[in-house]
This record gives structure tokens, C-alpha cells and sequence, in this order.
């Protein structure tokens, strides 16, 4: 063949692979778990990431019953056309709540009658639901229910086109009795923890056959970007939405996703950083094994570089030899992941996780895209370190190849010594444990990229463990129910409220939720006992309750106040009222009025409002807060017991809000509610006889001026603890009032509810006590049916236990207890088996060295002290590490979790941090001696 010979070499690289693999069978061994470990943790916590923020999103739109988490109050079309443009705000739509439905001929609604858009339908409302079957109402006549209210109807198994009779009323002069039919139902999760009542669905013809448009008067739904919270929202909206009036609001919250994050991690910039740290570690634990050998590997690939293998043979022999060791590896890691995932955890979590919002099967923490990624990213670091074997032994001359260590930079220079002889030789000489000491030192810093590495990916490894313990500890579920308090007494809403669902959105709410807040007003709350005596905890219920042995009365806290009549200005209301001001130069069309349009001076209250009394310390608490964001309010004047304050949940626009500024100084007028006597003989009167005795009732009865100190929102950033009773009803005003200014009112003070620190131990008993007291009273009122309009007897009185929360949410802790643990163990684990490698490599990677240490003397007692100092130097420095730069870590920590969630608490993780360094000791121990073992018996 014209004097050439075939060079198929196939099976030499295959041969001479196999045998460099057998060489490095103790490094393949140690590369290979690294390989398993890593697709293992980066496919757990980021599967379980994702998947736990997935099953949290679900859960918060479900309460929330919409995606959308911001909306503009009967918006116009141009406002709705503008919203849709803005960069920030990917989706919009329109909802037009339209009344109440009751079924034909009679009273008791069933559900809320609201239109929809297309987009605010299939966006924002349907991933809200299950079970959705049929279509969104199209047709004039058609109607889309709840299975629940479905079910009120006696409807069991529904079916499109059903007929359903309803009396719609759309206002208070127009009610509309309708035939429909049934285009679709739908299971909701809003009626089960108390957010709303059950909704139905018209289409837009049946709203224009009432005579409105979708077009305008609708609220405009928004969701915005996941990474703007509500403030910003509501901030940028108002700068770029114009408002019809100064009244039009906008409410905004934060994104279901946005919570879910929160929740999980902080904040999308923490979760981006404590992704970045762990790849990192993962990146680090892979590089090391390979980074640790490579000077081996580059003199075995020099010497067949030296009888003259080509760059790319060295590529495939190298390459194959990594191959063989990854690919097991891979499958390893993959296989392990799956039964983790898919099977293992999701047990442990178990079925009642979640349980009310769609149960554990919303949680698939199992992601097949994230493991082929994390299958990715292990092969891609073997690879990239290998390339760099293969470019180190090309690049170098075979000598240098041969010859080649990790020794880089300057070399020192030796000085010359002029004093051999000068008794040099008389200096003291170390000991053996000093000797060995510092020789295990310049062992440990020999190679200064390799050190600096390697205590930086142990650290990582470490710190990542701390940071998701103190993560996962601080913001643990049950912290939230840990600041209730262990039992909170209360007085109930009257029997057609709760019937209403007024009230009892505590019963299903999740912790995190003020019990104390409600969609109910005064009005509903004092329906059955609307007179002036009366007080929700009475004085003897309250003093046996104070005085159960058990009760810690310096934790323990009582909320006291009244409900008044309340006559304010005109100008002092106007926050609160439509835009419908005369000016200050017009004359005033009478003195008093109960209607804000008639132009009348002072504005009258038809309902009772709250007057609770604030505490020394809250009051301190509020002049402090309102001196450090520079709130004109007039503090002094609540102080001094001459004015009174307005509380208000998030009820005002940008413009109220100024308004509310204006309105400081203003007349406010409290007057009691009629006595016991007067309201049972008002009950029994007829419309006339009310009217006439309403004005004797109003002459008689005694008013005391205040002026307004100004208004407050409670939803406000930095706001302080006020421990309020029922609130956040429209309408109601909510005062708050020194015990200076409580004394000038001609009532005496009532209990609204009690909050109960008491001793661990006599916890049980003290429930069995207030289940008796309470049962006593509730029977004893239900009995006192004069003072009701219905006759249903007085409001009774509730309790809330700590406990019987705890245990409710016991499966949900439970379930996430179990996914950060695992977390935080796999991750524990990714940090020893680094520091694991890091030993085990490296006493390996020195055969020859230790063999020539023991040929010039070198005891195995000396040998395993040796190796002993070096592993004992790591510990060193990671514990040094951890305790000065960690600590600064976990402390930045802490600040920036406690500014995101208001539950989160700092425990310092010196427990997980003693721990870590004694199990790092212990691995050392176990490594040094299984090697000189080895060694011996060898």
C-alpha cells in the first residue's frame, strides 16, 4: 500500500483507557458519588423548590379565589385601556358585581351575582377553581353556579341547560326575578375559609338587558409582575392611571406567586442568590475531586504524549476513562431521584398536606426538566475539568509534563546565609508534635489555589446548610401560630350575621390572618343587643376568666372601649365619602344630617361605631411611629384625652389621604346608645312610634365633643400592635381614644375581648374552664331574647386556642418540616462528602510521598498524626469561617427575612454549627485510620 501502514489504534485507547480507570479506581470511586450526589441535590432542592412554590401559588389563589391581586374600583374605559399598556401589568380584565340572588321566593341569599370578560374568566377567576365543567355563560339567560350553591338549591347532579329560578337584586330599587339556565359549575375554596360569599356568573348580554355596561363602572382586575410587591403596585398605578375622582382607590396585594416565594425563600433577589451559592457548592464539591488528581493525571497523560499519542488520542483515552465512571454516576443519581421524589417524600409529606385546597397532589416536586439539567451541568464541569488535563499536557513540553505539580507563582528567593557556624545550629529544635505540626500546615497551604478552593467550597458547603436551617427554622408555619396568643376570648356577631358568614371567617382562615377581621359590620354585630349596657365579655365572665389559676396577667392583655354613636363634621368625614364636597364658603343646608350629599354641617352615624381604648404603651407605640414617618396627625391632643383617633384598614385613595391630613382638628361628637330598657320597648313599637321616640332619645341623650386627631392605616408599613376588635367592615369607623378621653364619655367602659397567656402545664385544664364558662353564658343569653329584633337571644361569646390551631395545621407543618429538612440534611451531606473528597483524595494523591516520609523514618503513628494535624486544619479554618464571615452572613440574613415576613424568628444555629464541626472531626478520625490500616495490612 505504497509503503503506508494503517494506524488503527481503536483498541490501544480502549485497553490503555481501562487501565489509567483501574489506576484511578479509589478517585473514580469518590468521583462517582460526587456525580450521584450532585444531580441527587441539585434535582431535590430545586424540585422541591419549585414544587413547593407551585403548591403554595395554588393554595393562595384558591383562598383568594383570582390570580388577579390588584383592582381599580368602578374603573372607567380609558383607565382600563391605560392599565392594559403598562409595561408592569401582565394581565387585565373587568368584573361587575351586580347584587345578590336569593332563590324565587325567598329571603336567604344563596350567592353574589358578578360579570365577567373573557380575560378575567380564563385568567384570573377559572385557575382559581376545580371541577369546572361547561362554559362560562354566553347567552342572556344562561347562569354559571358553585356546586355548593347548587347543592342549597337541592340540586345534586346538575346539567347544562337545567332551569333555576332566581330573584336577582341589583340594587336596593331593582330586583329582577329571572329564569336562567345552567351553563356550568364549579367547585370554590372561598366560601370554605371565609374570603366571600359563593359567586354566580350572568353573561355581558344579561348586564346590558339590566341596563349597564362592562365598559364602564366595572372593577378593573390586574395582575401585575411577581416581583412588585403591593406597595409599589399601588404606588406606580396612581402615577400612571389617572382617577376619575378622589375617591376612586386602588387595592393592590401581593401576587400569589409573589407570597409563595416570600414564603419559601424571602424574596425572588434571595432566591436568585441562594441558587447561585448552591451551584456554586455543587460546582465546587464536582471540580475538587477532579482538581485534586489532575496533577496525576497530567503526568500519566505526559508520558503518552511522550511516545507520541496525538492531542485528540489523549482527548478519547482521558475522556473514556471519565465516561465510565460519570455514566453509572448519572444513572445512579437519576434513578435515586426519581424514588426520592416521586415516591419517598411525597409518602412523608403525606395526603393531608395542603388539605382544603386541592390536597398533597397539588405538590409534584418532581421536575424531569430539572433533573436533565442537573444530569447537564454535573456532565458539563467533568468535561470542562477534564479538557483542562487534557490542554495542561499538550501545552507543556513532555518533560514539563512529566515533572508537572500544582506549584504556581513566584518562586521565593533564598537568601544566603553569613551566619552557618554562628550557632545557628544551637537554636532550640521543635518538638515531634510541633514538627509535625508545621509540616502538616505547609502540606495543607503547599498549593495555594487548590487551598483557597477547597476551604471556599467547604465553607459553601457548610453555610449553605446554616442558611436553609435558619431559613427554614425562622420561617416555620408555626411561628405564625406561636404569636398568637394561647387563647383569645371574644364576643360573637349576632345570629343573622353569622348566617350571613359575617363573623366566622375566623373558623376556616388560615393563621396568618387576623381573626379579629371581618367583612361584617357594627350594625350585623348588634343586631340581637344594640343598647348600651351591653358588653360583648361581661364583668363577671371576664373576672372568672382573669382569675383562673394558670393565667399569666402580665402577658395577658384585655381590649376595652365602647360602641357609640359618633356625629362628625363634614369636612372630617370627607376621607371616607364619595367626592361630593360643597366648599367651605357655602353655606350649609341644615345643622346635622345622616346623608353626606345634603350638604349638612355634621354627619350623623346610623349605626354604632367602635371607641377602644389604647393603652400607655400603645400610645407610646403610636407617637413613636408617627414622629419617625412624619404623620400630621395630632398626637398631643389624643394624649391630652380631647381628641380621638380614626383607624381604618387600607380605606383610603392617595388623594383621601391628603384629605385626611386637612381633616385633623375637626369636630367629633360621641353619644351613647339607648339603654336596656328603651331598647326593649323600642322593639315593640311600631315605625311611627320609633320615630317619635328616636328624637326624644336624641334630645336626651348626652354628647361629648372631641376633636379629630387625625387618620391612620393600620395596613401601613411599620404600623404598631394594636390589639383591635372586629374590624375592617365598609362603612364603620373605628376610633381609638386615651383613657384620658374615654373618662369625659357618660358610659362605662366594656371588655370587646380578652387575650390569655397561661402556664404550659395547666393549659388543658384552663380550656376545660373556659369551655364552661363560656357554654354558662352562651346559654344564659341565648335565654335574654327581649333586646332582639328576632328573637334569637343575645350574641354569645368565642374562644380561639393556640392549641386546637396547632393541631388543625399539624399535617401542613408537618409536610413542610419534612421537605426543608430533607433539604437542609442533603444539602449537610453535600458539605461533608466535600470535605470527605478533599481528604480522601488527597492522602491518596500522595502514595509516593508518603511512602518515601516512611522510608527515611516515618512511624504510622507519626503518619496518622499527620494526617490527623491536616484534616484537623480544614475543621479549623471552616469553624473560623463560619463563626466570622457566617455569623455576618446569617445575621444579613435575619434582617432582610424579618423585613419580608413579619413571623420570621432568628435562632442562632450554634447547635447545627457544633454538630457540623464534630461530625467533619469524627470523618477525619475515620479516614486517617481506615488508610493506615489499609496500608498496613497491604
Amino acid at each position: 500500500m505504497n509503503g503506508f501502514t494503517p494506524n488503527n489504534n481503536t483498541n490501544v485507547i480502549r485497553l490503555l483507557s481501562e487501565a489509567i480507570r483501574k489506576c484511578n479506581r479509589g478517585r473514580n470511586r469518590i468521583l462517582m458519588g460526587a456525580v450521584v450526589l450532585c444531580i441527587l441535590t441539585l434535582t431535590f432542592v430545586f424540585g422541591t423548590a419549585y414544587g413547593k412554590i407551585n403548591a403554595e401559588y395554588t393554595k393562595n389563589i384558591r383562598m383568594d379565589g383570582t390570580t388577579a391581586s390588584t383592582y381599580i374600583e368602578e374603573g372607567t374605559k380609558q383607565q382600563y385601556e391605560k392599565a392594559r399598556s403598562l409595561g408592569y401589568v401582565r394581565e387585565t380584565g373587568r368584573r361587575m358585581k351586580m347584587g345578590e340572588a336569593t332563590e324565587s321566593g325567598k329571603k336567604e341569599s344563596i350567592c353574589s351575582i358578578q360579570v365577567l370578560d373573557q380575560t378575567a374568566w380564563e385568567k384570573m377567576m377559572k385557575p382559581a377553581y376545580t371541577g369546572v365543567h361547561g362554559t362560562y355563560p354566553k347567552k342572556q339567560q344562561e347562569i354559571m353556579l358553585p356546586v355548593k350553591t347548587l347543592k342549597k338549591l337541592g340540586i345534586n347532579n346538575p346539567k347544562r341547560g337545567m332551569k333555576i329560578a332566581l330573584d336577582v337584586s341589583i340594587s336596593f330599587f331593582q330586583m329582577e326575578k329571572e329564569e336562567f339556565e345552567l351553563s356550568g359549575w364549579y367547585s370554590a375554596y372561598t366560601e370554605d375559609n371565609g374570603r366571600s360569599k359563593a359567586i354566580g356568573y350572568v353573561s355581558e348580554k344579561k348586564l346590558k338587558d339590566w341596563g349597564y355596561d362592562i365598559e364602564e363602572g366595572s372593577d378593573i382586575l390586574i395582575c401585575q409582575s411577581n416581583d412588585m410587591d403591593w406597595k409599589d403596585t399601588e404606588e406606580k398605578l396612581y402615577e400612571d392611571v389617572p382617577m376619575k375622582d378622589n375617591s376612586q382607590q386602588i387595592i393592590a396585594t401581593d401576587t400569589a406567586k409573589n407570597r409563595a416565594v416570600k414564603e419559601m425563600t424571602g424574596s425572588y433577589g434571595m432566591a436568585v442568590v441562594e441558587a447561585v451559592v448552591i451551584i456554586c457548592g455543587i460546582f465546587l464539591l464536582v471540580y475538587n475531586v477532579m482538581q485534586i488528581s489532575m496533577s496525576g493525571d497530567i503526568r500519566q497523560m505526559a508520558l503518552l504524549h511522550t511516545i507520541g499519542t496525538t492531542k485528540k488520542q489523549i482527548r478519547k483515552i482521558y475522556i473514556r476513562q471519565i465516561m465510565r465512571t460519570i455514566v453509572p454516576g448519572c444513572i445512579t443519581g437519576t434513578v435515586l431521584s426519581v424514588l426520592l421524589l416521586r415516591y419517598l417524600i411525597p409518602e412523608l409529606v403525606g395526603r393531608q398536606y395542603l388539605n382544603g385546597y386541592g390536597g398533597a397532589e397539588e405538590l409534584q416536586i418532581f421536575r424531569m426538566e430539572i433533573l436533565l439539567l442537573a444530569v447537564a451541568f454535573t456532565l458539563l464541569v467533568i468535561l470542562g475539568a477534564s479538557e483542562q488535563v487534557i490542554r495542561q499536557t499538550v501545552n507543556r513540553t513532555c518533560i514539563e509534563g512529566m515533572h508537572y505539580t500544582e506549584q504556581t507563582g513566584r518562586k521565593k528567593r533564598h537568601r544566603r546565609r553569613n551566619d552557618l557556624g554562628k550557632g545557628t545550629f544551637n537554636k532550640k529544635k521543635r518538638s515531634e508534635t510541633q514538627e509535625l505540626c508545621f509540616m502538616a500546615w505547609k502540606n495543607v497551604t503547599r498549593y495555594r489555589q487548590r487551598f483557597v478552593i477547597t476551604v471556599i467550597s467547604m465553607f459553601l458547603g457548610i453555610e449553605m446548610f446554616l442558611i436553609v436551617m435558619v431559613i427554614t427554622t425562622g420561617s416555620d408555619y408555626a411561628n405564625i401560630i406561636n404569636q398568637r396568643p394561647d387563647f383569645l376570648i371574644a364576643g360573637e356577631f349576632s345570629e343573622f350575621a353569622k348566617k350571613e358568614g359575617s363573623g366566622t371567617e375566623y373558623q376556616t382562615q388560615s393563621p396568618d390572618q387576623d381573626p379579629m377581621k371581618s367583612e361584617g359590620d357594627n350594625f350585623e354585630l348588634l343586631y340581637d343587643n344594640e343598647y348600651g349596657e351591653f358588653s360583648p365579655i361581661s364583668e363577671k365572665v371576664r373576672n372568672r376568666l382573669w382569675n383562673l389559676d394558670g393565667v399569666k396577667k402580665k402577658k395577658s392583655y384585655i381590649t376595652e372601649g365602647a360602641y357609640m354613636l359618633s356625629s362628625i363634621s363634614r369636612d372630617g368625614l370627607r376621607p371616607l365619602e364619595k367626592d361630593t364636597y360643597l366648599g367651605k364658603n357655602v353655606e350649609y343646608a341644615e345643622e346635622s344630617s345622616t346623608d353626606y350629599e345634603s350638604g349638612a354641617k355634621m354627619i350623623e352615624g346610623l349605626d354604632a361605631d367602635t371607641v377602644q381604648i389604647v393603652s400607655e404603651n400603645e400610645l407610646k407605640a403610636l407617637k413613636t411611629y408617627v414622629e419617625k414617618n412624619k404623620l400630621k396627625v395630632d398626637m398631643n391632643s389624643l394624649e391630652a384625652g380631647t381628641g380621638v383617633m380614626i383607624v381604618h384598614d387600607h380605606k383610603l385613595s392617595q388623594k383621601q389621604e391628603r384629605q385626611a391630613e386637612k381633616a385633623v382638628g375637626e369636630t367629633v361628637c360621641l353619644s351613647p346608645l339607648k339603654n336596656k330598657e328603651t331598647c326593649i320597648r323600642w322593639n315593640s313599637m311600631t315605625d311611627k312610634e320609633r320615630d317619635k321616640e328616636d328624637e326624644i332619645i336624641k334630645a336626651e341623650t348626652p354628647s361629648t365633643e372631641y376633636t379629630l386627631s387625625g387618620y391612620l392605616d393600620n395596613q401601613a408599613d411599620g404600623f404598631p400592635e394594636i390589639h383591635q376588635t372586629w374590624h375592617g367592615a365598609e362603612g364603620d369607623i373605628y376610633y381609638l381614644v386615651s383613657e384620658k378621653g374615654f373618662s369625659r364619655l357618660s358610659t362605662k367602659r366594656k371588655t370587646f375581648y380578652m387575650e390569655l397567656d397561661v402556664e404550659k402545664k395547666k393549659e388543658k385544664q384552663i380550656m376545660h374552664e373556659i369551655q364552661k364558662i363560656l357554654s354558662e353564658e352562651n346559654q344564659r343569653r341565648k335565654s335574654n331574647t327581649q333586646t332582639s329584633l328576632d328573637g334569637e337571644g343575645e350574641a354569645g361569646i368565642f374562644y380561639i386556642a393556640r392549641s386546637d390551631l396547632m393541631q388543625k395545621n399539624a399535617d401542613y407543618i408537618r409536610g413542610n418540616r419534612i421537605m426543608f429538612g430533607s433539604i437542609s440534611v442533603i444539602l449537610l451531606c453535600v458539605g461533608l462528602v466535600n470535605y470527605f473528597n478533599i481528604m480522601f483524595t488527597g492522602i491518596v494523591g500522595r502514595k509516593k510521598e508518603l511512602e518515601i516520609m516512611r522510608k527515611i523514618g516515618m512511624t504510622r503513628r507519626q503518619e496518622r498524626k499527620l494526617l490527623l494535624l491536616e484534616g484537623s486544619y480544614y475543621v479549623l479554618l471552616i469553624a473560623g469561617l463560619v463563626a466570622l464571615v457566617g455569623t455576618i452572613i446569617l445575621k444579613g440574613i435575619d434582617v432582610y427575612m424579618r423585613k419580608q415576613l413579619s413571623y420570621f424568628t432568628f435562632h442562632y444555629p450554634v447547635g447545627a454549627i457544633a454538630g457540623s464541626i464534630v461530625i467533619l472531626e469524627i470523618l477525619c478520625v475515620i479516614i486517617c485510620n481506615l488508610l493506615v490500616l489499609k496500608k498496613i495490612k497491604k
